[in-house]
């Protein structure tokens, strides 16, 4: 599959930060361990405002986290929170700052297309300490989804000042006709 469902910012960031916090070499060996076509695509030009076949993303992510042993959610989070970190204009930064986490969570299907083109995002419930994020996604997310989820929403609440984010699924991942439907129900304090 090499539909483009992958924004540039999510290419660019998460080169930098696994560059940065494992070195060069690091990178050289995860990209060794794509296929070569997705490796082509990680070597090339990355810029933030083209898009990237999301299976190249996924790929690299996977092959980060056996590399180095960042297998786990806390980990893989670590990294999405860096990428949305990263991409965040400082219009975003200050809404972030002067708003509450459930304020910036209803805004979440906004922060989803900054780095994916793709798919259906809804927050059906947001109040003070507790939230419902729902997708709708090609069926390529599966298996992705989850960690991508917590770590992207786990930013977005610690920037907004919420503390100690916890996250489960709410309900079981559905595959109908091509298409992944998910749930996350998040809780924080503030």
């Amino acid at each position: 599959m090499n539909e483009k469902y992958a924004r540039g910012p999510s290419f660019v960031f998460a080169k930098e930060y696994v560059i940065k916090t494992n070195g060069e070499q690091i990178w050289d060996a995860v990209l060794k361990r794509l296929p070569p076509e997705y490796e082509q695509v990680w070597r090339g030009t990355l810029l933030i405002s083209d898009d990237f076949p999301f299976q190249a993303f996924r790929d690299m992510i996977k092959a980060w986290s056996e590399t180095t042993g960042a297998a786990s959610n806390e980990a893989t989070a670590t990294l999405y929170g860096y990428i949305a970190d990263r991409s965040l204009s400082s219009v975003y930064r200050f809404f972030f700052k002067f708003a509450q986490p459930a304020l910036v969570l209803k805004n979440f299907p906004k922060l989803w297309a900054r780095f994916f083109n793709t798919g259906t995002v809804t927050v059906p419930m947001a109040e003070k300490g507790h939230a419902v994020i729902q997708f709708q996604l090609p069926e390529i997310f599966q298996g992705w989804l989850e960690p991508a989820c917590y770590g992207y929403s786990k930013k977005a609440i610690e920037m907004a000042g919420g503390k100690n984010v916890k996250m489960m699924p709410s309900g079981k991942e559905l595959l109908q006709n091509g298409t992944l439907k998910a749930a996350y129900e998040l809780t924080w304090t503030e």
